[in-house]
């Protein structure tokens, strides 16, 4: 019986966090493939979510409406994974390699397997240094697979991830405005609430409510006196 990418789910995902060309090799040929780096974008995206979810819980967002706004936080992720393969897509093609979406769209799925670690950006004043880890991480890891996805060099490959890079930013700041733009509606509606994510602002509801937990306490001593 023919194994697919799902079954051999963990040793994709190991293989990609430990920058294993092989892995990349096998997100190509096996069955299921495609299927199978798209979950581990979504997973990544997840593990995000809940790495930022601080973010919710300054912001008083209800349990039910937490883990909704964790979904759809995962779907958004998902999104920038779709506009980062079509412009690394279109990156190959202005360099003049024939480079087939999929086959862009499997290894920078894969490549994302660092990302499943995001969780940890919630860890207090580290969160910031591991986020540019994981990135720096998953970025390495779509240099090693890209050469053996496209049958180029690894410099070729380096260009055609910077070029990608480029019009990434550009997808970002015209056609993804209105994705961005949704995409915050979609939070809000999904918290429920108008969240806060400006971290002085966030630094200063959290100053407030201990200030206002403070003077509770010692109203309630004085009281008891």
């Amino acid at each position: 019986m023919t194994q697919t990418a799902l079954d051999r789910f963990w040793e994709l995902v190991s293989g990609a966090i430990t920058l294993n060309p092989r892995a990349f090799e096998l997100i190509q040929t096996l069955p299921w493939s495609t299927r199978t780096a798209l979950y581990i974008v979504i997973i990544a995206g997840f593990s995000q979510a809940l790495g930022q979810g601080i973010v919710l819980f300054i912001n008083r967002v209800k349990p039910f409406r937490f883990v909704l706004s964790l979904l759809i936080a995962s779907i958004l992720f998902a999104f920038s994974y779709i506009f980062w393969t079509l412009s690394t897509w279109i990156a190959s093609h202005l360099l003049l390699w024939d480079a087939s979406f999929l086959a862009v769209a499997r290894t920078l799925g894969l490549a994302y397997a660092p990302l499943m670690l995001s969780f940890f950006v919630a860890l207090p004043y580290l969160g910031v240094p591991i986020s540019i880890l994981l990135s720096i991480w998953s970025f390495s890891a779509f240099l090693i697979g890209l050469p053996v996805a496209l049958g180029i060099g690894f410099w070729q490959a380096f260009w055609c991830s910077a070029l990608g890079w480029v019009v990434f930013q550009v997808l970002q700041r015209t056609i993804g405005r209105p994705v961005a733009a949704v995409g915050r509606w979609l939070a809000n509606i999904g918290a429920g609430v108008k969240l806060v994510t400006d971290l002085k602002k966030l630094e200063q509801i959290v100053e407030t409510r201990w200030q206002q937990v403070y003077e509770n306490n010692f109203t309630n001593r004085q009281s008891r006196r």
